[in-house]
């Protein structure tokens, strides 16, 4: 017998965003058949309104009562990521995939602020809201280790589960060109927004003066931060190239063909992109701070703030395409679908 799922989130995201990418592997991943005894029965999300107070009442209470509504007809209600914790229905078994929590519990490392200290009133309450739903949850289900931890110290008692992101492997073995853009020596990526837990700034400082090209990939640009970058860069002899979004073909072949990638965040819920490296065969540098820090081999893994250490790195890289892409197939398809099996049947 199938025991029917339903997915539930709010808004839909786009498949480009962290959060829209892995809600789409999951509801894939579930259609295809991968979780044996288990079958999507139903989808909730919405398209997104312009208006506020469409958003708000659609957020507390529409969405919320759709879900509990829909929930009767299913075994198991799967809310794709915290911040979608509101849906979590009172009866019933539900699970919530928390992906980090610093949204939920702001916090500040080394004076970069590490999600919002500052709420106004409205996410004051929201968050609120975020926390009681988290609370009603039958099972927490976790992308990484440091996660689990934290989930286990702030909502005692809730059963929690470790189930990191899985990859597509066999996606990042296409046969691809090298980009066009690419330059002579070193090519270097540093792949996501200009955020401030992200540190752009500091991949530019540690590349200056250095013989290489620092190429900035990512879809989340402004222009505000992107001429402030830029003017950093040539304050501090950088060779910056700013790409932009790419499309997922021109990203695998980024990450094949260049020499490093770069990853000097301070936080991340999971950090797909050393996982999409390694399963490119490329290195990832990557800053010794949670939870990126779970998926690098040790040699790749350098202080936080040691700009020398990371020079050091870049200019003695040994490739090791083998076991970048042995590291990598500890997060693949087939391993998430184990994990999440696991979870799921341990709630019957």
């Amino acid at each position: 017998m199938l025991r029917k799922i339903l997915i539930a989130r709010g808004g839909k995201m786009s498949s480009f965003s962290g959060l829209g990418s892995t809600h789409k592997h999951h509801l894939d991943s579930l259609k295809s058949g991968s979780l044996k005894g288990y079958k999507v029965n139903e989808v909730h999300e919405y398209e997104r309104s312009g208006n506020p107070l469409s958003r708000i009442w659609k957020r507390w209470f529409s969405g919320p009562k759709n879900v509990a509504l829909m929930s009767k007809n299913n075994d198991i209600t799967h809310i794709t990521d915290q911040e979608q914790a509101i849906l979590c229905p009172v009866d019933g078994k539900s699970v919530i995939t928390i992906h980090d929590l610093f949204h939920v519990f702001p916090f500040e490392h080394d004076g970069v602020k590490i999600g919002d200290n500052s709420p106004s009133l409205i996410r004051k309450r929201d968050l609120k809201k975020i926390k009681q739903g988290i609370q009603r949850a039958s099972m927490l289900i976790c992308i990484s280790k440091y996660t689990q931890i934290e989930c286990e110290m702030r909502f005692p008692g809730i059963p929690t589960a470790y189930v990191p992101h899985a990859i597509d492997i066999e996606k990042y073995s296409i046969k691809t060109t090298r980009p066009h853009w690419f330059s002579e020596g070193k090519n270097l990526l540093i792949i996501g927004s200009e955020e401030e837990r992200k540190r752009v700034d500091f991949a530019i400082k540690v590349c200056g003066g250095l013989d290489v090209t620092l190429h900035k990939i990512g879809a989340e640009s402004s222009e505000k931060s992107k001429k402030k970058l830029c003017s950093l860069a040539m304050k501090s002899n950088c060779k910056l190239n700013w790409v932009g979004r790419l499309e997922t073909d021109e990203m695998i072949a980024a990450l094949q063909h260049a020499d490093a990638l770069l990853f000097p965040s301070v936080a991340e819920g999971f950090g797909l992109p050393p996982l999409e490296a390694y399963a490119s065969g490329t290195i990832a540098l990557v800053a010794d701070a949670p939870a990126h820090n779970e998926i690098p081999l040790e040699e790749h893994i350098l202080p936080v703030n040691d700009v020398e250490a990371w020079r050091n790195a870049i200019s003695n890289l040994q490739p090791n395409p083998d076991a970048v892409r042995h590291r990598a197939n500890e997060f693949s398809k087939e391993k998430w679908s184990e994990r999440m099996k696991i979870a799921y049947d341990s709630l019957f």
